[in-house]
């Protein structure tokens, strides 16, 4: 379930103290994720994580911040994925949540679903999914 929202809450600090209640949901910024297949592979990649027991974070959703932002350090995940104002955020979850319950735990003005493409559009031989794949592979080999 991928969300486009604003919220009422008066910092970032509050909407984020408001999400944990939620559970495993993911506060990212509009411009961070572009394909569904990224999405999909970044949770996947942070389950492995846990599996295999190499993961960097001690959440599914903070693993798939660090996988989607190919980093190792979640300071510098949140600097560059994280949704930085309550005014404008995707929230990220691979479970659905009901409309009502996050309307009023994270105080929502406005929430539409987005529908993003399968793969997104072809960068040369590559889709723009596929390159974002093998980088988040690649970045925790190389780190």
């Amino acid at each position: 379930m991928v969300l486009r929202c604003s919220s009422a809450a008066k910092d970032m600090h509050e909407l984020l103290a408001a999400a944990e209640k939620l559970g495993a949901v993911l506060l990212l910024s509009p411009k961070a994720v572009k394909t569904k297949k990224e999405l999909e592979f970044a949770f996947y990649l942070a389950k492995e994580a846990f599996a295999t027991k190499v993961n960097v974070s001690g959440k599914i959703t903070n693993e798939a911040m660090l996988f989607l932002s190919c980093e190792t350090n979640f300071s510098s995940a949140v600097r560059k994925m994280g949704a930085a104002h309550p005014d404008d955020f995707l929230l990220v979850s691979e479970k659905k949540v009901p409309s009502a319950k996050l309307k009023k735990t994270l105080k929502l003005t406005r929430c539409e679903q987005i529908v993003l493409t399968e793969w997104g559009n072809r960068k040369g031989a590559y889709s723009e999914g596929e390159l974002a794949i093998e980088k988040m592979a690649l970045a925790r080999i190389m780190n």
